[in-house]
């Protein structure tokens, strides 16, 4: 399953090159689905409904579309509605919202082409440390994750799209991010039950449909510490499927990660990944050679047919359930030969079998599930409410993927303040110069508000703030009653020099909001 980008697929420059090249995957070679990552929206359902025409033509199964939308289709495409991060969700602590979020997103995915949605993270986030979880955790604690994994799969699989259980057997208490090595799980079975498999075991029984495993090492489950739980046989089959009992799809975790690329061949990932008991092969670094792999794999007996045959039928089940196709063969009767003639009855919705989507409903919803997951620590009373002081200082500590989100963050709380506020963008490399000049130039302030967005992100190996962040924030709100509202990783309040601090766990658009109109609260 490669991935693909709307932005690179209408690119002027690029753009045919990558159109002629999933066009070639599709026909020739037959993959049988694609993962979406950037883009607009409505570009990329375009791009989609061409794709899907590719393959119909080529008299292939429609493709099975994926994507990972954990906080909604805005986690990936421009123009989809952004909900809470799932431990915003987890501190809110109301299953039933939490059923309602993921059905949102299911439907907004539905709508644009997407089947398949590489969440809930069902990994318990037991280590703050945690370089790329985190906020991406509904919490801290086995219980609290699974109740709230098994509410959001039940949303997602009741607009039949699918719903998938990642990083098993479990990514929550490790200080290394798999985009960048190998992070390693070294517990022993009694501990690695009671906390890391305890969500995917309770997901597994109440019926998700697929699961996606990590790129972790771990040793009482697999005794070659070079090898992977994604392409182990031992992890995949001995305990998801034999010991867990799982029947529906597995899919590894992307194999175009560091973790994967360092220490394996595309060819070698492949052949491990599928035979040790995957079904889905996800992002290889070149799909035409891993598929080539595949192929040579199957011809020499290095997997058997068997194998394929029972992956062939669990994707196909799956694109069935989720309203792709028909399949006019009875499911015991099926072989490779079978499966490649069967013949294909497209499911055409006509408009009003579809729910409209309100962006209005969407936004509403997204906001109510947002508001109950504020959380205050340290001295509230001495920055509430923000309008009993005339001036304010804002401070935004962020990367320049967060400029847009702190931008409107201050915005929204212009609008409510209605008074002079003020705001700069903290620049760790800035000169000591520069800092005197911002200090200088706010000390009329009474009051400051730090807006702070370090959190969990691919490759960034650390969600912890530079020292020398912490010590300029020190000398700006130096004897002023201060507030930081921690966009990312809540634990930066054990160490940030503020009085108070407001914890959103989410730095997605409601949360920009919710915070905002918090400050000003009475109580």
């Amino acid at each position: 399953m490669p991935r693909i980008s709307a932005d690179e697929y209408y690119d002027p420059d690029k753009g045919e090159a990558v159109r002629r090249a999933l066009h070639f995957l599709i026909q020739s070679e037959g993959i049988g689905g694609v993962c979406v990552f950037a883009g607009d929206a409505l570009e990329t359902a375009q791009m989609l409904q061409e794709l899907q025409q590719v393959a119909a033509r080529a008299q292939h199964p429609p493709l099975l579309v994926s994507a990972d939308f954990e906080y909604g289709v805005a986690m990936r495409l421009a123009g989809g509605t952004a909900f809470p991060h799932a431990m915003a969700l987890g501190m809110a602590d109301n299953p039933e919202m939490t059923e309602k979020v993921a059905r949102a997103i299911a439907l907004e995915a539905k709508m644009l082409g997407i089947h398949w949605n590489f969440a809930p993270v069902a990994d318990v986030n037991s280590n703050k440390n945690n370089p790329i979880i985190n906020i991406r955790s509904f919490g801290e604690t086995p219980d609290l994750v699974r109740r709230h994994v098994n509410a959001y799969v039940r949303g997602t699989q009741a607009e039949r799209v699918l719903a998938s259980v990642k990083h098993f057997p479990g990514h929550g208490d490790t200080e290394a991010d798999s985009h960048l090595e190998m992070p390693r799980l070294s517990f022993d079975r009694e501990r690695l039950s009671a906390v890391e498999l305890a969500p995917f075991r309770a997901a597994i029984a109440d019926g998700v449909r697929s699961v996606m495993v990590g790129h972790l090492a771990v040793p009482v489950l697999e005794p070659d510490a070079d090898c992977p739980a994604s392409l182990s046989k031992n992890v995949m089959t001995g305990v998801l499927r034999e010991e867990l009992g799982f029947e529906g799809l597995i899919v590894t975790d992307a194999l175009d990660m560091k973790a994967i690329t360092n220490n394996f061949s595309t060819e070698d990932s492949a052949v491990m990944a599928f035979g040790g008991g995957a079904d889905v092969v996800l992002l290889p670094p070149d799909p035409l050679r891993a598929v080539d792999a595949l192929e040579a794999a199957v011809n020499d007996g290095r997997i058997s047919e068997e194998k394929l045959r029972a992956s062939a039928q669990r994707i196909l089940k799956a694109k069935e359930w989720c309203g792709l196709l028909t399949i006019e063969v009875a499911t015991d009767a099926w072989t490779i030969e079978t499966l490649e003639t069967a013949q294909i009855q497209r499911v055409r919705r006509r408009a009003d079998d579809m729910p409209e989507i309100s962006k209005q409903d969407q936004s509403l919803l997204a906001l109510d599930a947002m508001k109950p997951a504020l959380r205050w620590f340290g001295d509230k009373t001495t920055i509430k409410p923000l309008d009993k002081f005339q001036q304010i200082a804002g401070f935004a500590l962020v990367e320049d993927r967060d400029i847009p989100a702190a931008t409107n963050f201050f915005r929204y709380l212009a609008q409510t303040y209605r008074a002079d506020c003020d705001f700069a963008f903290l620049d760790v490399s800035a000169e000591e110069n520069e800092i005197d000049e911002l200090i200088s130039g706010t000390s009329d302030a009474e009051a400051v508000v730090f807006a702070v967005f370090a959190r969990a992100q691919a490759e960034k190996k650390s969600i912890r703030l530079p020292e020398r962040f912490e010590a300029v924030a020190r000398r700006l709100s130096a004897g002023k009653p201060s507030v930081a509202v921690l966009f990312g990783n809540p634990y930066l309040r054990e160490t940030f020099p503020a009085m108070a601090f407001l914890c959103t766990f989410s730095s997605s658009e409601p949360a920009l909001g919710a915070a905002a109109a918090e400050l000003l609260l009475a109580t």
